[in-house]
């Protein structure tokens, strides 16, 4: 292929649009135009070993000029062919998959339902009895299925081959950037420090979900338990499905930040079958074209994925159009997540909770408790999920990784998982690592913002403003940069956990 580079930075945001407009249009229940496979035929040269191997030879000769900006632009472009690399060699298994998951058929009760409509209503049913009914008809389905979720799994060893990798492991840190051994003993260090604290908040939900439930070693709490608990069903009133993003909206407009990014952020909050049950933000053209879907649910949780989709909708709607296209397009996934997490948090904020959800006193500061413990159930199982990712990986996804998957995930949680979801509970590219990065990078943006605009810097108009100011720069600083530049330290994964425990324990 000649002049790969340039015919890859000629066509990529037209693929990026495409792909992104895919996503959201899938997450919205709307048939989509084209097919994977079809979108990576008609742009051969994003997904190409040539392409990638350009970029790498250029890296040195940038480095060697002292051209610092098309030194990150080229790692940029890296890390993005490489995903790109792998998920067309994944694209029929990935397709096969989303037409077994369209198509499903399980049976539950004296009917049939989707497995998205399984997973949809498991964590909302108040029955204990039909959640197990309901996790052992998705889990039995997903481990009947395991050989189609494997198959997608398996490119991840053919992505290593094609780009001259010696591992799977060693492309993602090599374009990530992303040392994962150190990062992997943060995690361990994480679930140490934040177990006691954990365990005893679990067995007070527990027992507001089901007076019996005891968690593991010593209970037989499950992980549709869990799952139910989290959602903090006792306190639904305070949190109705008509009231989330009336609140949401009001914020933002008092802050200063127009809901809409002046008709950049497109929301779609119809009601629709085969809708997703969780909100998604597509970013079909950056800063111009937003796509938020959401699916409005009464509860804690859902008021706190709409704030985390909202901070990743704002932020793509307010980078900078000036930027070169690597810079607007792509970047470190753990910043946008560090946004996302920042706004998620403010449920963390009792005042923040009685000024725009109108609780009293006593139910805002349970609620931001609770909004605690949820943050932490989901830290603690992230934390769980790398060190047994970096096995799948390693290994590949066989039937023995099944038992791991579940050893982890009940040693970080406390309840039993299903098997089943061994394959299911993992997103692609390790994307679990810009989580956890994220997350602790939210642990140094939350401190600097109270430090410098005080605590109640989410109504302060400066706030906005510098945070703004981040937005704009899109994909110019990783995690690591713009930690350092605000705090003058590194991120540090424990600390994303000690601030929870505290909240938790005060």
């Amino acid at each position: 292929m000649d002049r790969p580079l340039p015919l890859l930075r000629e066509n990529l945001d037209d693929f990026l649009a495409a792909l992104a407009t895919s996503a959201w249009r899938s997450a919205a229940g709307l048939p989509q135009d084209s097919s994977l496979r079809e979108l990576y035929e008609d742009s051969p040269e994003i997904a190409s070993a040539e392409a990638f191997a350009a970029a790498t030879e250029a890296v040195p000769k940038a480095q060697a000029k002292g051209d610092l900006l098309a030194v990150r632009r080229l790692r940029l472009l890296r890390d993005f062919i490489a995903t790109q690399v792998e998920e067309a060699l994944a694209a029929p298994e990935a397709e096969a998959v989303a037409r077994l998951e369209t198509r499903s058929s399980i049976p539950v009760d004296d009917g049939v339902r989707s497995l998205g409509e399984v997973l949809g209503q498991l964590p909302h049913e108040g029955n204990r009895t039909r959640r197990a009914v309901l996790e052992n008809a998705a889990g039995g389905f997903l481990w009947d299925n395991r050989g189609r979720y494997g198959a997608r799994h398996e490119a991840t060893f053919r992505v290593a081959e094609k780009l001259g990798a010696p591992s799977y492991l060693a492309l993602r840190e090599d374009v990530s950037g992303i040392a994962l051994q150190p990062l992997a003993e943060a995690a361990a260090r994480t679930l140490r420090a934040t177990e006691d604290a954990y365990r005893d908040v679990l067995s007070y939900v527990l027992k507001k979900v089901e007076p019996t439930l005891r968690p593991l070693p010593t209970g037989n709490a499950r992980r549709h338990d869990l799952r139910a608990a989290t959602q903090v069903p006792w306190m639904h009133a305070f949190f109705r499905r008509e009231d989330g993003l009336p609140a949401v909206i009001r914020w933002l407009g008092e802050w200063g930040f127009h809901p809409s990014a002046e008709g950049r952020i497109r929301l779609d909050d119809e009601t629709r079958p085969g809708k997703a049950a969780r909100p998604i933000t597509a970013a079909v053209r950056v800063p111009g074209e937003v796509r938020l879907v959401l699916q409005r649910h009464a509860g804690l949780d859902a008021l706190g994925s709409l704030l985390h989709e909202y901070g990743h909708a704002l932020h793509h709607a307010h980078v900078s159009e000036q930027l070169p296209l690597e810079l607007r397009r792509l970047g470190d996934a753990s910043v946008t997540e560090g946004f996302a997490t920042l706004f998620e948090r403010l449920l963390l904020d009792e005042e923040w909770l009685k000024r725009y959800t109108g609780l009293p006193t006593a139910p805002a500061r349970d609620a931001a408790r609770m909004a605690a413990f949820q943050a932490l159930t989901v830290l603690r199982r992230h934390c769980a999920r790398l060190g047994y990712e970096l096995s799948l990986r390693t290994s590949g996804p066989s039937t023995e990784r099944a038992e791991e998957y579940v050893d982890t995930q009940r040693q970080a949680l406390f309840v039993e998982p299903h098997r089943g979801f061994f394959l299911f509970d993992v997103d692609p590219q390790l994307y679990v690592t810009r989580y956890l990065r994220g997350w602790a990078l939210e642990a140094r943006l939350t401190p600097f913002l109270t430090g410098r605009f005080n605590e109640d810097w989410w109504r302060n108009p400066s706030a906005r403003q510098w945070l703004q100011g981040l937005f704009a720069r899109g994909g110019t600083d990783d995690a690591e940069a713009l930690a350092k530049e605000i705090s003058g330290k590194e991120m540090a994964l424990p600390e994303a956990g000690d601030r929870l425990v505290a909240l938790l324990n005060r």
